[in-house]
């Protein structure tokens, strides 16, 4: 999984209706690890140039964070990375490859105000928190700016989350 960001902005996936797992939900580009990948960046990076048709040389590696149990027990480990071209010309040249029906660009800044997150308790093999973030129409910059809501959530809003935590804690408000 690929938690792409720059100074001002992490890059989110709204994967397709039709796709079998997650049909909809906001997501990082990523995917499952194949013979003879032995890192998760090259996972990462090979995810990123098949689901967004664009060279990894867009791309800088900073680092992974630590992995994220998903509800169903499926570990992830997030791949940092940073976008080295400007917002407008990587959601200019993207393409999907099937995969997610919009990209976006979410700023931290929405993501720093803490009164915008809730957070539910879900019970299944323990009891843990699921993270949401709603993203309201006009607050991001996408490929069709077509100006949808959505929702962040699971996995992906987890990550986000313990990475602000840990990194942003003093200018959440």
């Amino acid at each position: 999984m690929l938690f792409l960001c720059n100074e001002e902005y992490v890059f989110l996936i709204k994967r397709s209706e039709n796709m079998p797992t997650h049909g909809g939900q906001i997501a990082f580009v990523g995917g499952h690890k194949k013979s003879g990948e032995s890192h998760p960046s090259e996972v990462a990076f090979r995810e990123f140039e098949e689901e967004t048709q664009l060279s990894r040389n867009v791309i800088q590696y900073l680092g992974h964070l630590p992995v994220v149990m998903t509800a169903r027990m499926q570990p992830i480990i997030p791949v940092m990375a940073r976008l080295t071209v400007s917002p407008m010309h990587f959601l200019q040249e993207v393409k999907s490859n099937g995969e997610w029906d919009e990209v976006m660009a979410y700023p931290w800044k929405e993501l720093l105000i803490e009164d915008q997150w809730e957070f539910a308790w879900r019970h299944g093999y323990g009891k843990s928190p699921v993270m949401f973030h709603p993203i309201r129409p006009g607050s991001y910059l996408s490929k069709d700016e077509n100006g949808k809501s959505h929702i962040l959530w699971g996995a992906t809003a987890q990550m986000i989350w313990m990475f602000l935590r840990k990194y942003f804690a003093e200018d959440i408000i």
